[in-house]
């Protein structure tokens, strides 16, 4: 017994001992964890509350050496990377300084190369360090936006790890909420609950803390699914990413998705892991839960499954399972229903003063109907409120539907009906007799990228109540489109293969409302496809965007769509048209070059340049090349987005300074000189080229802090008594600069 105990003893030991330890003396609160969703990538590790203040304890969470010394003006800032004997490399981030030793490294080779901006990989074992050993302390350089510790563990392929599950447990004890199911058509034949476009339903949550589908899913031809989640820490408002995810229909397991190790050379695949177009229309961030054939894989889709839904007809069961890392799991249940969407009619209607009562019947099907929605849409087509009746009586497999007079004035109607098998209906429209028209207006025409395919959508709003028709215009044929009507005044065609546009030059409408209007919409889409060169060119042949061979995960329709109203510029004004490069909503995986031609007056300002619109920071620049003799601006980008040429001549502002003009201190408060800049167009680039400091007369190699606007610079020893002169000068991407200077008196 006595041998068994101290055998016990000795094992727990070496555990111990070889389990890491924990970064910081900050605590174990995460702003951030592991696998979260960024722009064009992932989160590649944990980032750990330090609370508004920087400086606290940062150690070697294992004995190693120090691989690597990074000092920065975007990116990790300041940064250490530790090679521990297991082979894994630590990796600390967004230090405001580090240890006495490790500081003077830094200085040293700062000072060598006469840059602030390093990145010195060292010999092994030439710095070594301990395990829980002082290694510097926490900030907020680089590109953060506030004090905080970025940690990461990374495998000997520098492949960062899951911390939670590789030695860094936090504790929390509260289960993954599951927020809505996207359900998105993925084939021209594709329904989902009748529609051809992706619909989006909550879950209803049970007193037991278990999640089910508050109705039977409708589908039919292929679908995949995508998940809405937010998992949370108890006594914590941070939302956090998941560890897994697991689709099971029938009992199998159809797709898993598994945060446990990522790689930077595949950070773009966030695009694919994250439904992307669902995220550009600002509907909400959900996981794929499926995999297209053509779209390359990322190291969160382990196993060999594609997730598309393809059931054969009937009932079969619906399960996803959400686990965080410290194996909360959520879970919901429910029904899909396979089979094709049921066609309505109105075979009646009795009307009085202030009652009318529809008599909704399904078209073909004997089942009988179940039950049946209303909505009721504006004369010009606006979504208005869904209606609830004052009456449904069952009559002969239908509906009879009796809604109020006054609910429906000047209104015209939906209706969506299922049946007691969960079959949905196709939508059926109602409009009242006095429908207004309009014979000066014009159909307002899109095309939209989906899973499916190309949708053309077609909104008549008052022109009537007449169906249009649409055909594809090309130099050798026109090419008929079935419509579909799914709102009372809105069309769209079926999810068409990209194919099927070469060479089309319009989209043509006709609408017959006694006489027959026809309408031209200009349309000059090209094929881009994986490992091929693309050009496309505006209708007015004033901007082209040309892909390169690396730009597509997989075939796509692009084109350049005129943009009638934008954001206006915070000063100055448009020099070009505004141009919306298509589909915005598709991933790219690499860049795409845009050119945007000028006239003659532009060609005689300087400091123009092209921008792209971003929904967060607005107006933003392109880094842009001018070929003054072909009059071209041009430039790349790695999404799609509305571009234009703008000038910048506004100078940068100096906003404030420490120590302040004409300012007297006492030498131990001047530890730190720092001034706060700003831009209000174009920007100012986080580059030492852009900014210059100095104190004295001597060029100082300072940081630069890109969110917070803030050039800083540690002196290094006290100031002495007296008259001191600080100088900054700041430059923005266009080349207007501004510059200070600030004479300040140490006493």
């Amino acid at each position: 017994m006595n041998r068994f105990i101290i055998f016990n003893t000795i094992l727990l030991g070496v555990i111990t001992a070889q389990g890491y330890t924990w970064p910081t003396d900050a605590g174990k609160s995460l702003k951030s964890n592991y696998g979260e969703f960024r722009h064009r990538h992932f989160h590649m590790g944990i980032d750990i509350k330090t609370g508004e203040k920087e400086g606290a304890s940062v150690f070697a969470v294992e004995e190693g050496y120090v691989s690597r010394i990074v000092a920065n003006f975007k990116g990790y800032g300041r940064a250490l990377y530790v090679i521990h004997p297991d082979g894994n490399t630590s990796v600390y981030a967004h230090l405001s300084q580090f240890n006495p030793k490790l500081e003077q490294y830094l200085k040293y080779y700062q000072n060598m190369n006469e840059s602030y901006v390093l990145n010195h990989f060292l010999e092994s074992n030439k710095i070594n360090v301990k395990k829980g050993e002082l290694i510097g302390y926490t900030g907020n350089t680089g590109y953060s936006f506030g004090p905080h510790l970025h940690f990461e563990i990374r495998n000997e392929e520098e492949q960062p790890l899951n911390p939670q599950t590789n030695g860094f447990v936090i504790d929390d004890r509260q289960s993954p909420e599951l927020k809505e199911l996207a359900l998105i058509p993925l084939k021209s034949n594709s329904r989902v609950n009748g529609s051809l476009l992706p619909v989006q339903i909550p879950f209803f949550r049970n007193p037991n803390g278990s999640y089910e589908l508050a109705d039977t899913l409708n589908i039919f031809g292929p679908v995949g699914l995508a998940l809405r989640t937010k998992d949370k820490r108890q006594g914590f408002s941070e939302t956090y990413q998941l560890k897994t995810i697991e689709l099971i229909i029938d009992g199998k397991r159809e797709y898993k998705i598994n945060f446990e190790i990522l790689d930077y050379s595949l950070n773009d695949h966030v695009q694919l892991v994250r439904n992307h177009e669902l995220h550009r229309l600002n509907l909400g961030s959900f996981h794929n839960l499926f995999h297209l054939k053509d779209n390359p894989k990322s190291t969160v889709q382990p196993d060999n499954l594609s997730g598309i839904l393809k059931l054969p007809p009937g009932y079969h069961t619906l399960i996803i399972k959400a686990t965080d890392a410290n194996k909360n799991t959520a879970e919901v249940s429910g029904w899909i229903f396979t089979h094709p969407p049921i066609d309505l009619v109105i075979q009646e209607i009795q009307q009085n003063e202030n009652e009318i009562t529809f008599n909704v019947q399904s078209k073909s099907i004997s089942i009988p109907l179940k039950n049946i929605t209303c909505y009721s849409f504006s004369p010009s087509g606006f979504a208005d409120k869904k209606i609830d009746p004052l009456q449904i009586e069952k009559k002969d497999g239908g509906l009879m539907v009796t809604l109020d007079m006054r609910m429906i004035q000047d209104r015209s109607l939906q209706f969506i009906a299922k049946n007691k098998m969960g079959a949905f209906s196709k939508p059926l429209h109602w409009h009242p007799q006095n429908v207004s028209v309009d014979y000066n207006a014009k159909p307002d025409i899109k095309v939209n990228q989906t899973a499916a395919g190309i949708i053309v959508q077609i909104e008549t709003g008052n022109m009537g109540k007449a169906k249009p028709s649409l055909n594809l215009d090309s130099p050798q044929k026109l090419t008929d489109v079935v419509l579909e009507k799914i709102q009372p005044f809105t069309y769209i065609s079926e999810a068409l293969d990209a194919e099927i546009f070469k060479d089309v030059t319009s989209l043509n409408v006709s609408i017959n409302n006694g006489t027959e209007y026809t309408f031209k919409h200009a349309f000059r889409p090209e094929l881009g496809k994986p490992n091929g060169q693309t050009v496309v060119v505006s209708e007015d042949e004033m901007c082209s965007m040309q892909s390169l061979e690396s730009t597509f995960y997989s075939q796509s329709l692009i084109w350049i769509d005129a943009v009638e109203n934008s954001v206006l510029p915070p000063h100055g004004e448009y020099l070009s048209n505004i141009y919306q490069l298509q589909p915005f909503n598709y991933p790219l995986q690499d860049t795409v070059r845009i050119g945007i031609r000028y006239d003659e007056n532009v060609a005689k300002l300087e400091k123009t340049s092209l921008y792209y619109y971003d929904q967060d920071d607005g107006w933003t620049y392109i880094q842009t090349k001018d070929s003054k003799k072909r009059h071209v601006l041009t430039g790349s980008l790695n999404s799609l987005e509305a571009v234009c040429i703008l000038q910048d001549n506004v100078p940068p502002v100096i906003k404030s300074t420490f120590p302040a003009h004409g300012g007297q201190y006492y030498t131990e408060d001047v530890l730190q000189l720092q001034a706060n800049v700003d831009d209000l167009l174009s920007g100012i680039a986080p580059k030492e080229t852009s900014m210059t400091m100095t104190l004295n007369g001597k060029r100082l190699l300072y940081a630069f802090q890109p969110v917070s606007q803030t050039i800083s610079y540690n002196l290094l020893d006290r100031l002495t008594l007296g008259n001191h002169t600080m100088t900054v000068s700041v430059k923005d991407r266009s080349g207007n600069s501004a510059s200070i200077q600030i004479d300040f008196v140490i006493k």
